[in-house]
């Protein structure tokens, strides 16, 4: 498995000072900063990170991703994952802006719902990001400065406050995202997208073995949401690309690959509690997906610890 930059790493080659919580906790306990881009290293190597990382910026740019190279030539945001890979080279002196990095310790499960919409939204396109208006540059900008302020503090209850603001961050630019993409692709029913894609993000994360997923077809789905099977899946597949049964298995999928990644559960118990009768249907599922069967991908994710 490719190695991961680590946020101990991400410090040392920015030349920025160690923040305590890494250097005590050996990157085992949950960090969060915010910092301004005014000073923003020149390049970013191409890879895949193991931290979460929020970048608002203003100045020129080449970004690099698997799927092509981007040239960022006016205000824009983006969002990485311990998935994606990514490089970053500045092209321009000026830069301004702010970074927020954030480790899956950190995350509580309100905003793993954001950032989870944001990606599964962002899936289709080359790299989660979007162009930003001056007017919207200013806004976003303001909610960093609030969230930077709040981090500074000393109030006791500060993580809470900055992870309202992560989420409105991240609903803020799926908002963006979605009203873009409604324009430009002219959807017929985006309102049916949106109820849609809430629908299936209300069943995760899955909190317990004993309670198995109530929607599991596109059938269900269309039930609950009073409309004819054929016009969700139209409605879906001229907005992402992709059938109803191909974003609800996507969905499945991901929670298979957290649970895998950070339950204790037996795999018997996941298998029931992302709606498969038996478990051996959970295999087949997860190894067409994967190439592996969970507990192959179990064993690995171990092996690297």
């Amino acid at each position: 498995m490719e190695k991961a930059e680590t946020l101990q790493e991400y410090y040392r080659r920015t030349c920025r000072k160690m923040p305590p919580d890494l250097i005590e906790g050996g990157g085992n306990n949950a960090h969060f900063n915010v910092l301004k881009r005014n000073n923003c290293y020149a390049s970013l190597h191409f890879s895949r990170k193991d931290y979460y990382k929020i970048c608002l910026t203003l100045g020129s740019a080449i970004l690099h991703t698997d799927k092509g190279t981007i040239s960022i030539d006016k205000p824009a945001i983006f969002f990485s994952n311990t998935n994606v890979r990514f490089g970053w080279e500045n092209t321009s002196p000026a830069q301004k802006g702010y970074v927020c990095l954030f480790n899956d310790l950190f995350i509580g499960n309100e905003l793993r719902k954001a950032l989870s919409n944001l990606f599964n939204l962002f899936r289709n396109d080359v790299y989660s990001f979007i162009f930003l208006s001056e007017e919207q540059y200013d806004l976003l900008s303001q909610y960093f400065e609030w969230m930077l302020k709040e981090y500074n503090s000393e109030f006791v209850y500060k993580k809470q406050i900055i992870e309202d603001f992560l989420r409105l961050i991240t609903y803020t630019t799926v908002k963006l995202r979605m009203e873009r993409g409604a324009s430009e692709k002219r959807i017929p029913d985006s309102d049916l997208v949106n109820r849609f894609c809430d629908l299936l993000e209300k069943q995760f994360p899955i909190e317990s073995p004993d309670n198995a997923l109530v929607l599991k077809s596109p059938a269900d789905y269309a039930l609950q949401l009073q409309v004819h099977v054929n016009h969700l899946n139209y409605s879906l597949r001229s907005y992402f690309g992709k059938t109803t049964s191909d974003l609800i298995q996507e969905r499945i999928l991901q929670e298979a690959l957290d649970l895998l990644q950070y339950s204790h559960w037996r795999i018997t118990e996941i298998a029931f509690s992302l709606g498969f009768e038996y478990p051996q249907h959970f295999n087949n599922f997860f190894k067409r997906k994967t190439g592996k069967s969970p507990r192959e991908y179990r064993s690995l994710l171990l092996s690297d610890i």
